[in-house]
């Protein structure tokens, strides 16, 4: 039987090791280098394998993915096969979900016959990778992040472990999400003037160019300037397109402007 009593010290995964891996991944300068980062993890939680993927915000519809991951060879063409992004159990719950997902608990839901229950099957279990713990990051920009850490045990001492490992496994992932998130997502805020973002606001709780001109104290035709300068700064044609862009980019969002008394 495997030993799960410990987390070992030494380099980055010292008694704060925490403080080790902000100041590692903060210096990543290549996305690349991400990877090898995970790969020391790892090592720290003794636990074989690492999936790292980020969804990059640009597009709606077939969005950019970014992966990395030492999972078996053949475990991408059989996520594909098995259409793994929409019906993988771990992933989806990590959609519903900030606390981490357990492996174990995820698949015991599963329905016999189902869709999902032919992923686990095909992919998770014929690949020998059965037990692991992930979370989910979402971030003001459109993107989301998910760290896996997995291992072909797939007894009661290792799903005991997971969760005692799983507040490092989160942590680790929020500093990865941030260090992708700055060297991989365009952050198009910084070119929305102040002014710009109002109208946009306003134009999100479906008032017209008039009745915002007259919330702001400015004339109609000085929204719609301000409005079109929006949509061209975020590439996009209407008013309607740049609405839904800023919302997904985290540029305009609901803000409490006043605070309850109790």
């Amino acid at each position: 039987m495997r030993g799960y009593g410990h987390v070992r010290g030494g380099g980055l995964m010292q008694a704060d090791w925490f403080a080790g891996l902000q100041q590692e991944i903060g210096a990543v300068g290549d996305v690349d280098q991400l990877g090898a980062v995970c790969e020391r993890l790892c090592d720290h939680l003794k636990i074989p394998h690492y999936c790292f993927a980020m969804r990059l915000p640009t597009s709606f519809v077939d969005p950019a993915l970014l992966v990395f991951d030492n999972y078996p060879e053949s475990f991408r063409d059989r996520y594909v096969d098995l259409d793994g992004l929409n019906v993988d159990p771990v992933l989806l719950g990590t959609y519903e979900q900030s606390a981490p997902v357990y492996w174990d608990e995820a698949f015991a839901e599963v329905e016999p016959d189902s869709a999902q229950a032919r992923y686990v099957e095909g992919v998770v279990r014929a690949l020998g990778i059965p037990s692991g713990v992930s979370c989910g990051y979402r971030g003001v920009r459109g993107q989301f992040a998910i760290l896996s850490m997995a291992s072909d045990d797939d007894s009661r001492g290792l799903q005991r472990y997971l969760r005692a490992v799983a507040p490092r496994v989160m942590l680790a992932g929020a500093c990865l999400h941030d260090s992708a998130t700055r060297l991989l997502v365009e952050d198009p805020a910084q070119a929305v003037t102040p002014r710009e973002r109002q109208c946009l606001l306003w134009c999100a709780e479906g008032k017209t160019a008039r009745e915002t001109g007259e919330l702001l104290d400015i004339t109609e035709r000085t929204v719609i300037f301000h409005l079109r300068n929006a949509s061209a700064k975020l590439r996009v044609n209407s008013r309607q397109q740049a609405v839904a862009r800023a919302v997904s980019l985290g540029i305009i969002e609901p803000r409490p402007v006043t605070v309850p008394t109790n």
